[in-house]
C-alpha cells in the first residue's frame, strides 16, 4: 500500500508527556485508561478538520494578511505560473516529435517560487487562532484545559510530513507546527507542487492572478472583492492537496458511548447538535465529536430513498445479524434507524431499543456503508464495547478490511482479542508472501483479510516517572508472533493470584 510518511508530534497536551508516532493506515492505541489515547485520537481528529474544511471562516482569517500578499507580488505569481506553464508547453512539443501520447490533464510539477512559498506561509499563519477553535470544538474544553502544564497554558502539535512525488519517489519533508496557539509551515527549498488539469489549469491561474493585480493595484478597496476567488482557488484546488497531503482528507469519529448516544438521538434536533458545540465560554458544550456524530445521523436522512437501500454490510451478516435501516418522518424530515434480525418476522425495532451490542455496533456499520470513502480517515474509540471475544475478532476483521479498500483507520482498544487478530492479520501477509500467487483474488467476504507490517502501527501509552505523564512508544511485532499490549500481565498476576490462594486452601494436596 502505497501512502506517504505521517509522523506526529505531541508534547504537554491532556495525560500525555510526550508523543512522537507515525499514523499508518492501520494505527492502535492501547494501554491503560486515562493515559490520553482518545486524547490524541481527538486531536488527530481536530487536525483532519480543519486541514480538510478550508471554509469561508478560514478566507476571513487570512483576507488582510494574504490580500496583501497578493496586491504586492500578484504580477510575481502570474509570471511564475506562466515560465512553468511554458515550460510545460515545451515538454508536450517534445513528447509529440518523438511521437510519444501525451495528456493536457497529466499531473505536472510546478515549482515553488519564493513569492508562492511566502503566499503559503502567511496564509498557513493565518490559521493559528482558526484551528485552536477547532481543536476547543471537538474537545468540548478550553486550550487552557487541555493543557498539562497550565501555568504555561500551552502545547506543542508537530506534523511532519513526506509526500510522494509523481515518479513515486519521496520528496523532502514539510512541518507543520502549532504551539502557544500559532501555527507555523516550514516548507523545504525545492518543494513542488503537482498541478493537476495541465496547461489549462495554469493558463487560468495566469489569467487570474494577473486580473487580481490590474483591478487592485489603484484601488486598494477593492482587493477585499477580488482577493477571495484568487485564493480560494489556488490553495484549495491546487495547493491544498499537495500541500496537506493525508491530514487534508476528511476524517471521521466514532465516540465511545455510542449506544447512549443513540438513545439521546430522538432527543435533539440538528439546530442544537450543531449549536452545542460551538460557543467556547460555555463549559457545559456537547464536545464536538458528539455533536458532528449527531449531525451525521441527521445527515444520513437527507439521503435518497434509492440510497439508503444498500446490500447488507459484512458488518451486518456477521455480527449484527440483521438489518440496519433509515426512515424519515416526513414531518420533520428526522431519521429513524431500525433493526431487524435476519430471523424476525414482526416488525422493525428502533435501534436505541436494539441490545447493547447492536446498537453500538450498528453506527460503524451505517458509517462503513454511507460515509467514509477511500482515502478518508475512520477513528472508532472502543470498537470492542458490548461485545463477546469472538465478535470483537470478527468486528477488527471489518475494520482491516476498509484499510485493504484503501481507507485509514485509527482504533484506540483494550481488548486483548483485537491485539491478537491484529497479529494475525500481519502474519497473514507474511504467509502470502510464501505461498503461489493465485490465479483470481478471493472475494471480499473472506476472513482472510492480511494487511502488512509497513502497513499497521501499534502504539502503547503507559505512565511512569514522577510526573506521572503519559508516554507513547512503538510496539513492534514480537519473535513470538505476537504485539506484546501487555495483557498477559493482568492474566498472569490473576494467574498467580489463583495458584496462591490454592496452596493455602491445600487444592493442591
Amino acid at each position: 500500500m502505497s501512502e506517504e510518511s505521517l509522523k506526529l508530534e505531541v508534547r504537554d497536551f491532556g495525560p500525555i508527556g510526550r508523543a512522537s508516532l507515525e499514523l499508518r493506515p492501520l494505527t492502535v492505541f492501547v494501554g491503560p485508561s486515562n493515559t490520553g489515547k482518545s486524547y490524541l485520537a481527538t486531536l488527530i481528529y481536530a487536525l483532519h478538520k480543519h486541514f480538510s474544511k478550508l471554509d469561508s471562516n478560514n478566507w476571513w482569517d487570512a483576507e488582510e494578511t494574504v490580500c496583501q500578499m497578493l496586491f504586492q507580488n500578484g504580477e510575481r505569481l502570474a509570471l511564475d505560473v506562466r515560465e512553468t506553464r511554458d515550460a510545460w508547453k515545451k515538454k508536450d512539443e517534445q513528447d509529440q516529435s518523438r511521437g510519444s501520447s501525451f495528456d493536457v490533464m497529466q499531473p505536472r510539477a510546478w515549482k515553488l517560487s519564493a513569492a508562492l512559498a511566502e503566499l503559503i506561509e502567511r496564509f498557513v499563519a493565518s490559521q493559528g487562532n482558526v484551528l485552536r477553535k477547532e481543536i476547543e470544538r471537538c474537545f468540548g474544553a478550553s486550550i487552557m484545559q487541555l493543557t498539562r502544564r497550565a501555568k504555561q497554558s500551552e502545547f506543542t502539535v508537530r506534523i511532519r510530513r513526506q509526500p510522494i512525488s509523481i515518479a513515486g519517489e519521496y520528496r523532502e519533508c514539510v512541518e507543520f507546527n502549532y504551539s502557544n496557539t500559532a501555527l507555523s509551515i516550514s516548507l523545504p527549498d525545492k518543494f513542488e507542487i503537482e498541478v493537476k488539469g495541465g496547461r489549462r489549469r495554469l493558463a487560468d491561474l495566469e489569467l487570474e492572478f494577473g486580473q487580481f493585480t490590474a483591478k487592485v493595484k489603484n484601488e486598494w478597496e477593492l482587493a477585499g472583492i477580488f482577493e477571495l476567488p484568487v485564493l480560494q482557488r489556488v490553495i484549495r484546488e491546487i495547493i491544498s492537496p499537495d500541500l496537506f497531503g493525508l491530514v487534508g482528507w476528511p476524517a471521521h469519529y466514532l465516540p465511545a458511548g455510542r449506544a447512549e448516544l443513540l438513545d439521546s438521538f430522538d432527543l435533539v434536533v440538528g439546530s442544537l447538535i450543531q449549536q452545542a458545540s460551538i460557543n467556547a465560554g460555555s463549559e457545559s458544550r456537547v464536545a464536538g465529536t458528539k455533536s458532528d456524530f449527531l449531525h451525521r445521523l441527521l445527515e444520513l436522512g437527507r439521503l435518497k430513498p434509492e440510497k439508503r437501500i444498500a446490500q447488507l454490510s459484512e458488518i451486518e451478516k456477521k455480527i449484527l445479524g440483521g438489518t440496519i435501516s433509515i426512515d424519515v418522518d416526513k414531518k420533520i424530515t428526522f431519521p429513524r434507524f431500525s433493526y431487524k434480525p435476519s430471523n424476525w418476522a414482526g416488525e422493525e425495532l428502533p435501534l436505541k431499543n436494539a441490545s447493547s451490542m447492536v446498537s453500538e455496533v450498528g453506527p460503524i456499520s451505517l458509517y462503513e456503508k454511507y460515509v467514509v470513502q477511500k482515502g478518508q480517515l475512520l477513528i472508532v474509540d472502543e470498537p470492542e464495547s458490548h461485545l463477546h471475544p469472538g465478535l470483537q475478532v470478527e468486528l477488527f476483521r471489518q475494520l482491516a478490511k476498509l484499510v485493504s479498500e484503501g481507507k485509514r483507520v485509527i482504533v484506540t482498544t483494550h481488548s486483548e482479542w483485537v491485539a491478537e487478530e491484529l497479529a494475525n492479520t500481519v502474519r497473514r501477509a507474511k504467509l502470502e508472501e510464501q505461498l503461489p500467487r493465485v490465479a483470481e483474488p478471493k472475494p471480499r467476504g473472506d476472513d482472510d483479510v492480511s494487511l502488512s507490517e509497513a502497513d499497521v502501527g501499534v502504539w502503547r501509552f503507559s505512565t511512569g516517572g514522577k510526573s506521572g505523564a503519559s508516554t507513547v512508544e512503538e510496539i513492534p511485532l514480537g519473535d513470538t508472533g505476537l504485539y506484546d499490549v501487555g495483557f498477559d500481565d493482568v492474566a498472569i498476576s490473576s494467574h498467580n493470584e489463583w495458584a496462591r490462594i490454592s496452596n493455602a486452601l491445600g487444592d493442591n494436596e
